[in-house]
C-alpha cells in the first residue's frame, strides 16, 4: 500500500468537501507595536510588584514550573485546548533558550487564540447562533471573529458596538447584533454596557434609588437617553411595510396568487431578517417611567443623556417643551409612551461610545485589564469583576493600577496585554492547589488552580479524534424562512430594496424552480423537506466516496492480517487513520466549540460540562457533577476516542513498536508529558496481557484524572 493512494484518496475528499466548513479569513492581524524588549519590561515590571506585595505578606512566589507543565497550561490558556502529540514532541524535545516566549507568539498568532478568545466574549456578550426569532446571529459573530483575527483593540471594538448602525445582513455590519441582542429593551441593553464594559451594576437603580451604591433612578434614565430614539430595522425599512403586508395577504385572500396562504409568512419571516438591523444616532432624550420612584424627578419627564459618573452633558441635548396636560377625566387614564414629540436625532450614540472607551473613563481600562487578569490567573485582583464601587479596593492596589496603565499604553492591544502576562515569572509558576478563602487577600504567588471549561474540555478531545481543528467554519449558510440554506450576505445584497410583493414572486419562484410546489402542504413543511433532502443528499454523497476509498482499504488490511503481516498492516491502518481524521474534520460533529451553535443545544456535552445558555451575563460553570462521569462513560470518550480505530489517539499509538512507546504516546498526547517508571510498570503488564483492553482502559483512566481535567 503506497502513500500515493493515501494521497490521493485525501485530495478527492477533499476536492468534495471544500468549502463545506472552512470560511475566508478576514485580513491578518497587523504586525506587533511592540518589541520583545517591551514586552520583557512589563512582565518584569508586574512580577516586581507581586514580588513587593509577597514579601509584605511574608509569602514567596510558587516554584518555577517545569517544560512539561507550562507546555499545557500555555496550549489550554491562550488556545483553549492541550497540545497534539507533535506539538508536545517539538517542544520538549527543543533545547532552544527562548523556546517558552516563541510558544505564547505562536499560540497567540494562530486561530486557536481566536476560537478560544471567542468562547470569552460570547459568553460575555450573551453571543446566540438566533438572536431574535428571525435575526440570524452569524453575522453578530462574524464580526466579533473578524475584530479577534484582526487584533482590534477592544476599546474599537467596544465602540463599533455601541455606535453601530445599518442593516445585519450587509456584509461586515455584525456589530448591530449587539443591540439587537436586546432588541426593544433598551434600558436592559444599558445595564448590560455598564455591567460588562464598566463593571457596575445598574439594575437597581432602574426601578428605584440604588439601595447599596450611589446610583439614583434618575441617573440610570439619564444614562439610557444615551440610545433614545434607536430603532431596531435598518434605514427606512419598516416605511410602508404594514400596507404592504395588507396588501400581499388581500391577494392572496382573492385568489390572484398560485401559493399556498401559509407561504406569506415565511416570506414575512425572511423579510423581517432581511431588514433586522438598527438605524437612529440617539436623540439624547429619554421619558422617565410612569412607576418612576426616585429622589430627583417625576414620572413621565423627559430628561436628557448625562454621564453617570460626574453628571456631565458630553453632547449638547435640548429637551423639548410639552403642552401641560389638562387635569380632567379624559387624561387621568392616558399614558404618555415613550414618545418624544420634537425629539431630533444629535448622534448622542457615538457620543455615548466616545465617553466610555476614552482613556479618561475611570473604569473601563481597568474592567478589561481586571478580567483579562483573571482569564489568564483563574481569579480576579476584584471580584467579583462586576461589582466595582468607589470604595472597592483591589487586592493589590498597585498592580491593578499598573495593569490599568499597561492597558492604555499598549492601545488596547488584547494580544500585547495576554503576552505581558505570560511572559511574567508569576504566571509561569506552580499553581496554587488549596481553596482561595478570602479572594481579598490572595497575594498571587502564583495561578489558582482551576477546572477546564466545557468549551477546553470539549476542544480538547476533538483533538484526540481528528486533526486540523484549529479552522474558522463557515457560518455565513444560514437558513433563512423563506428561502432556504443560502449565504445570508449574498441573499441580503439581493434582495435589499425590494418590496414586499418582489420578495414574495422571488420566493415563489425559488420554489417552483425546487419543484416545493405540492398541494395540501404547508410552506414550511415544504421548505424544511427541501433544506434535509439537500443536505441529506450531499452528506450521502460524501459518505458513498469515503465509504468506496476505505473498502479499498480495508480489503488491504485483511490481506495483510492473513498474511501475518504486522508491519504492513500497522501502516494501512495509519493510512486510513488519517484519511478519516481529514475528512472527519470538516464535518459539523467534529468542531471546535466556537464554531459550533452557539450555545450548543440544550443535550450537548459542552452544556452538560456548565456552557453558558448565552441568556445572562458570564452564565457558565465549571461545576464538577454525576451526570457529567455518566455522559463521558456512555458517550464521547467510549465510543470516539477509546474504541474508536480511526482516531487521532489510536492512530498515535499504532506508530508506537512496543508497549512501552504505546504507553508513552498515551500520556504525551493526553497529559503532555511523559510517563513516570512506575506508572510505565503498572500499565506494561495489562499492555502485555491485551493491548487493546489495556489502551482503552488507560485513555479512560487518563481523561477522568484530575491531572487532565484541571488547568494546572
Amino acid at each position: 500500500m503506497s502513500r500515493w493512494f493515501t494521497a490521493l484518496a485525501i485530495a478527492m475528499l477533499a476536492s468534495l468537501l471544500a468549502g463545506t466548513v472552512l470560511a475566508e479569513s478576514p485580513e491578518s492581524a497587523p504586525p506587533r507595536k511592540s518589541t520583545r524588549k517591551t514586552t520583557l519590561t512589563y512582565s518584569r515590571k508586574i512580577d516586581a510588584i507581586i514580588q513587593a506585595h509577597l514579601a509584605g505578606s511574608e509569602q514567596q512566589r510558587n516554584p518555577e514550573i517545569d517544560d512539561a507543565t507550562f507546555l499545557r497550561r500555555a496550549y489550554l490558556t491562550t488556545i483553549g485546548r492541550i497540545p497534539n502529540l507533535e506539538e508536545a514532541d517539538s517542544f520538549l524535545s527543543s533545547d532552544a533558550s527562548q523556546k517558552r516566549s516563541a510558544l505564547i507568539d505562536e499560540l497567540l498568532d494562530s486561530y486557536g487564540y481566536v476560537s478560544h478568545q471567542f468562547n470569552f466574549l460570547a459568553d460575555l456578550l450573551r453571543i446566540k447562533t438566533r438572536l431574535t426569532n428571525n435575526a440570524p446571529g452569524e453575522p453578530y459573530i462574524d464580526f466579533i471573529k473578524d475584530s479577534l483575527e484582526q487584533n482590534k483593540p477592544y476599546d474599537q471594538l467596544v465602540f463599533e458596538l455601541l455606535a453601530a448602525d445599518g442593516a445585519l445582513l450587509e456584509r461586515g455590519n455584525g456589530a448591530v447584533g449587539y443591540y439587537l441582542r436586546d432588541r426593544n429593551m433598551p434600558e436592559d441593553n444599558m445595564s448590560n454596557t455598564i455591567r460588562v464594559f464598566l463593571g457596575t451594576r445598574l439594575e437597581c437603580a432602574q426601578c428605584h434609588d440604588h439601595p447599596f451604591d450611589k446610583w439614583t433612578q434618575r441617573q440610570y434614565f439619564e444614562m439610557v437617553a444615551f440610545t433614545g430614539g434607536i430603532n431596531y430595522r435598518a434605514g427606512d425599512s419598516q416605511q410602508n411595510y404594514g400596507k404592504q403586508l395588507r396588501e400581499l395577504r388581500k391577494k392572496i385572500a382573492d385568489g390572484d396568487s398560485e401559493l399556498d396562504g401559509n407561504i406569506a409568512a415565511a416570506v414575512r419571516r425572511t423579510y423581517q431578517a432581511t431588514t433586522a438591523g438598527i438605524s437612529g444616532t440617539g436623540t439624547g432624550l429619554v421619558r422617565l417611567p410612569e412607576t418612576f420612584e426616585g429622589s430627583h424627578g417625576k414620572p413621565n419627564e423627559v430628561v436628557s443623556a448625562k454621564e453617570m459618573f460626574d453628571g456631565e452633558e458630553i453632547i449638547d441635548v435640548s429637551v423639548p417643551s410639552e403642552p401641560r396636560r389638562k387635569n380632567n377625566k379624559k387624561n387621568k387614564n392616558r399614558k404618555y409612551g415613550k414618545r418624544i414629540n420634537g425629539a431630533k436625532e444629535i448622534g448622542s450614540r457615538e457620543a455615548y461610545a466616545e465617553w466610555l472607551t476614552n482613556v479618561d473613563n475611570p473604569r473601563f481600562a481597568k474592567v478589561i485589564a481586571n478580567r483579562l487578569w483573571k482569564r489568564a490567573f483563574g481569579l480576579g485582583l476584584i471580584e467579583p469583576v462586576d461589582v466595582i464601587e468607589d470604595s472597592t479596593i483591589a487586592s493589590n492596589p498597585e498592580l491593578m493600577d499598573y495593569l490599568t496603565e499597561v492597558m492604555i499604553e499598549i492601545e488596547f492591544d488584547m494580544k500585547e496585554f495576554f503576552r505581558i502576562i505570560y511572559n511574567t515569572k508569576t504566571w509561569q509558576s506552580e499553581v496554587t492547589r488549596t481553596d482561595i478563602v478570602d479572594v481579598q487577600q490572595y497575594a498571587f504567588p502564583g495561578p489558582v488552580m482551576r477546572r477546564m471549561s466545557a468549551e477546553q474540555l470539549w476542544d480538547s478531545m476533538v483533538g484526540l479524534t481528528v486533526d486540523s481543528i484549529d479552522r474558522r467554519a463557515d457560518l455565513a449558510n444560514s437558513r433563512l424562512a423563506a428561502s432556504g440554506r443560502v449565504n445570508i450576505y449574498d441573499y441580503y445584497e439581493e434582495v435589499k430594496g425590494k418590496s414586499l410583493e418582489e420578495i414574495y414572486d422571488s420566493v415563489a419562484q425559488s420554489f417552483k424552480d425546487r419543484g416545493m410546489m405540492i398541494n395540501g402542504k404547508s410552506s414550511k413543511e415544504m421548505m424544511q423537506k427541501s433544506m434535509r433532502s439537500e443536505s441529506q443528499k450531499m452528506a450521502k454523497q460524501e459518505r458513498r466516496e469515503l465509504n468506496r476509498v476505505m473498502g479499498k482499504m480495508n480489503k488491504q488490511i485483511n490481506n495483510a492480517r492473513r498474511a501475518k503481516d504486522r508491519e504492513k498492516m500497522r501502516e494501512l491502518m495509519i493510512m486510513r487513520a488519517e484519511l478519516v481524521s481529514k475528512a472527519r474534520s470538516r464535518t459539523q460533529k467534529y468542531l471546535r466549540a466556537s464554531e459550533m451553535q452557539s450555545p450548543a443545544p440544550a443535550k450537548h456535552l459542552l452544556r452538560e460540562f456548565g456552557q453558558s445558555d448565552r441568556e445572562t451575563i458570564e452564565n457558565a460553570n465549571t461545576d464538577p457533577a454525576v451526570t457529567q462521569v455518566l455522559r463521558l462513560m456512555n458517550g464521547f470518550v467510549d465510543s470516539t476516542i477509546g474504541k474508536d480505530q480511526n482516531s487521532v489517539m489510536t492512530r498515535n499509538v499504532l506508530y508506537a513498536d512496543n508497549e512501552n512507546e504505546a504507553i508513552e504516546a498515551v500520556y504525551l498526547t493526553m497529559l503532555s508529558r511523559m510517563p513516570t517508571s512506575s506508572e510505565k510498570r503498572v500499565w506494561r503488564k495489562d499492555f502485555r496481557e491485551d493491548s487493546k483492553t489495556a489502551y482503552t482502559d488507560l485513555v479512560w483512566t487518563l481523561i477522568n484524572s484530575n491531572e487532565f481535567i484541571f488547568v494546572r
